[in-house]
């Protein structure tokens, strides 16, 4: 039947199309219900694309209803056509980096129509592969046309993700296709003898369920969509039956390869067909719909299905290169403990490989589940392959507990090796779940463990070097660095001992601890070299590179070098998401949020902890967050403020290192100089100043505590000062040259503070319309009464509730900017106009636009007015 009513999506998908022919490709998702007619559009599209040049190609993949998704199965589907380069790296498993690269290249030398079809059954590495072409579409000559059913309860976080995604991309189009109407369903029905109205309450206006009623030519109408499709089954004969139940239990088309092994002639082919039941694409037979296989599926026999899944199995294993993901599929519904354990292993290896972490582990589980009890070494294995996985998606609880399962099994198969490097993850995995003390417990076992057998040429000794350099990454985390660089020179020894010569994961762990040590030492050239390094890598990202990208990020926003961390956050953080690294990123948006803090964006720094605080399950990546919350919250005075400050305090503690540690102490004080209460926490913060900010590495963080523990009137000194900045300034007592200085890095709360270090009444007054644009009402509060306990006259008073809120939810400050943009002023001359720096000014227009969701300044300006934010003073004609 012709499709009724889309024309309007007819059109969009036409426009897009030639639009890309003509350089600016883009992606297109079609959603809508199960049956809607999104595939059937989408078929209709495709077909009218050939033009009998031969220059139009259509690449066709489909996501299939599998237990645990196929990995890249949609790519797999249209390998053949895709040709070289694409279809040998994926027969060859390579890091997907470089698959999706060259399939980027195919998409800009080619007018491809790529269709993935069914995308609410993908794996994450397909939704991986389409946030990758998403940001780079625009630049090719092809067009991305993916389904997906928009009425699934909870679709998976990496779909949720493309999802937000596409909303935010300009070269990206999402449509809803909607029901038909009652006058579509007339069109449909004709002249048979069925009440239009009556089929389109039954039938809501589902496209399929329509024609499924349709086409059967009765008067009498169906109470379900399972009973419109059951009634093309009766009378079916017996191999047609039997080919009808085989078919339903396969989740995707059935090869046609695959039907001699499954017994299956011709006769029971031509009878479904003649049915309306079946069809076939280019991989195989199928149902017409999905629809179709569940409701055949439904009424087969209790305990039918096992007989039919080990049919397919046992027909599967007869190709020469069957997707192991689908083997585990019908092992599994077959009751094959055996194959079950084999397949989903092997699953699991291609999955994480592909870089879809959360099906591997998934498959790594059911193998597990059905893993022989006797094979002890092999459960082991699968054990440490699962928390590697289970680590990486930041559910580490399981990590922890898989790790433990699996060194007990070591420890009985006498594997001293294993328990060793069992250890060792242990290790990595408790530091982040918050438990230092148990982290160096675990380092500490792993290098007495592997010690005594790593001789020259064993794996012991490659394996003692990562336990080696666990133990000096903690080491440097506690800022203890002459540890460090000893544990550094002895993991080096190891590495060089070891019988694989090419352990790149060690390797750059190695670098990790030579360039950090030697920044924190203040050796500028540690952090070109780990910078080179990363650069050279480019996007082929491991988790080792991530941590890099963390490290380097943290310190320098520990460090001050805003400008230099803001690059490094917006280099890496995608790629976290891109390789699926929830725990990297999620600890990179923590360190995001206290740069945004001491960038004076607020509003944007609370977004990111509390989407940390929401999302992760690490109590490392808390830190800041908590940290952040509570600080802004106190210096606005919000309610939660204590609560958020007391949680980032109490995990400093717990991890015991200094550089978290200080900063929270810091906060503290901060809350003392706000509200004017005392904190009994504080009590031993001179000897926690003297004792840990002698630490190398430490100067930023104590120079901050010794100006906050001064500005409560005690005479606090940090043990080695930062040899310039801001703070050595304050420390040296020229506050006016350090509000230049912190201007300058575009960091208005603390310039504002360093205004009123002068006190100087008019340097005092330019603060608190700093603060005043920040926001921070309980510091500017503060403010105003010191000023005027000290006989200060003139103090401006706070500005009026009515000039700081906004239907827009700007805050005051990027009010204030957003009048000075509509004037048509540069961000230099609205730095000049508020005395903010440039930097600074450009942050806020950039946040201004976000917030009004329009993509150049004339456009916010022209919000601005109609949201009644900005006076229109434009003349009017007369009417």
């Amino acid at each position: 039947m012709d499709l009724l009513e889309r024309e309007a999506e007819q059109r969009l998908l036409a426009r897009a199309w030639q639009e890309a022919r003509a350089g600016a490709g883009s992606v297109v998702l079609l959603a809508g219900e199960s049956g809607i007619g999104k595939t059937s559009l989408a078929r209709e599209f495709a077909a009218g694309l050939d033009d009998g040049s031969g220059e139009v190609q259509v690449l066709w993949g489909v996501c299939d209803p599998l237990g645990v998704p196929r990995p890249l199965g949609p790519l797999h589907d249209v390998a053949a056509d895709l040709g070289e380069p694409v279809a040998g790296l994926l027969h060859a498993g390579v890091h997907p980096h470089e698959i999706h690269r060259a399939l980027l290249t195919m998409l800009r030398d080619r007018s491809l129509l790529l269709v993935v079809d069914d995308l609410q059954w993908a794996d994450e590495a397909t939704i991986d592969l389409l946030r990758f072409v998403l940001r780079r579409v625009g630049g090719t000559r092809s067009l991305v046309l993916a389904t997906y059913r928009a009425d699934e309860p909870d679709p998976q976080p990496a779909l949720r993700a493309l999802l937000g995604d596409v909303a935010r991309t300009p070269s990206a189009t999402r449509l809803e296709l909607g029901p038909l109407s009652v006058a579509a369903v007339t069109a449909l029905v004709g002249g048979r003898g069925i009440d239009p109205g009556h089929l389109h309450r039954l039938t809501r206006g589902n496209s399929f369920f329509v024609t499924e009623v349709v086409s059967q030519g009765t008067g009498e109408l169906p109470v379900s969509v399972r009973d419109a499709v059951l009634a093309r089954t009766a009378g079916l004969d017996t191999d047609a039956r039997d080919l009808a139940d085989l078919l339903a239990c396969a989740p995707g088309p059935v090869p046609d390869t695959l039907l001699p092994a499954l017994g299956v002639g011709i006769a029971p082919l031509r009878t479904l067909d003649s049915a309306g039941l079946i069809g076939r694409d280019r991989r195989g037979v199928t149902y017409r719909h999905d629809i179709c296989r569940l409701a055949v599926a439904g009424a087969i026999p209790p305990g039918g299905e096992v007989a039919l899944h080990r049919r397919m199995i046992d027909a599967l294993e007869t190709l020469p290169d069957p997707d192991p993901a689908v083997l585990a599929h019908h092992a599994l519904a077959a009751g094959d403990d055996g194959r079950a354990f084999r397949y989903a292993a092997r699953a699991g290896r291609g999955a994480a490989t592909a870089g879809a972490h959360t099906e591997a582990a998934r498959f790594f589980t059911t193998a597990l589940e059905h893993a022989p009890q006797e094979a002890l070494a092999a459960r082991a294995g699968l054990c440490e392959l699962l928390a590697h996985e289970l680590f990486l998606t930041n559910r580490l609880d399981e990590a922890i507990a898989a790790t433990h399962r699996a060194i007990r099994w070591r420890q009985v198969e006498g594997d001293t090796d294993g328990v060793g490097a069992g250890h060792r993850s242990l290790a990595s995995f408790e530091w982040y779940h918050g438990e230092r003390a148990r982290a160096v417990e675990h380092a500490t076992t792993a290098i007495d463990v592997l010690g005594p057998r790593a001789e020259p040429g064993t794996s012991a000794a490659g394996l003692l070097g990562h336990a080696l350099a666990a133990q000096g990454f903690l080491a440097m985390q506690d800022n203890d660095l002459a540890t460090a660089r000893e544990l550094l020179e002895r993991a080096r020894t190891a590495a060089a001992d070891a019988a694989d010569a090419a352990d790149d994961a060690l390797e750059v762990r190695l670098l990790l601890l030579d360039t950090v040590v030697a920044m924190m030492t203040g050796d500028a050239s540690g952090r070109d070299r780990l910078l080179g390094a990363l650069e050279a890598v480019g996007d082929d990202v491991k988790v080792e590179h991530s941590t890099c990208w963390t490290q380097l990020a943290n310190l320098d926003v520990e460090q001050r070098r805003l400008d230099a961390a803001e690059k490094v956050l917006d280099r890496s953080l995608p790629l976290t998401v891109q390789w699926e690294y929830p725990i990297c990123e999620h600890w990179q948006r923590g360190v995001r949020s206290r740069l945004r803090v001491l960038r004076g964006a607020w509003d944007e720094a609370a977004h990111d902890a509390r989407g940390v605080l929401t999302d992760s399950g690490s109590l490392l990546t808390h830190t800041w967050p908590s940290l952040m919350l509570g600080l802004v919250a106190l210096r606005r005075g919000g309610e939660d403020a204590d609560a958020h400050l007391a949680r980032g305090w109490d995990i400093a503690v717990r991890f015991g290192e200094p550089l978290r540690l200080l900063p929270a102490a810091s906060a503290l004080a901060e809350r003392c100089w706000v509200t004017g209460a005392p904190d009994a926490r504080l009590a031993d913060v001179l000897d926690l100043l003297a004792e840990i900010g002698a630490r190398p590495g430490t100067e930023w963080s104590a120079a901050e505590l010794a100006l906050w523990l001064r500005r409560l009137g005690h005479w606090a000194t940090p043990p080695v000062p930062p040899a310039d900045g801001p703070y050595r300034l304050l420390l040296d007592g020229d506050a006016a040259g350090a509000a230049r200085a912190w201007a300058e890095l575009g960091s208005p709360y603390e310039q504002a503070l360093a205004l009123v270090d002068t006190g100087e009444p008019t340097d005092a007054f330019a603060a608190l319309e700093l603060l005043d644009g920040l926001g921070a009402d309980a510091v500017a509060a503060k403010v105003r009464r010191d000023l005027r306990a000290r006989g200060v006259t003139g103090v401006p008073a706070r500005p009026r509730t009515t000039t700081r809120t906004n239907p827009a939810g700007l805050t005051a400050r990027q009010v204030d900017v957003l009048r000075l943009l509509a004037e048509g002023l540069t961000n230099a001359g609205i730095a000049a106009r508020l005395y903010i720096s440039e930097k600074t000014a450009d942050h806020h227009v950039s946040a201004i636009l976000g917030k009004l969701d329009v993509p150049t300044r004339r456009e916010a300006a022209a919000a601005a007015r109609a949201l009644g934010v900005v006076p229109d003073r434009r003349v009017r004609q007369p009417s």
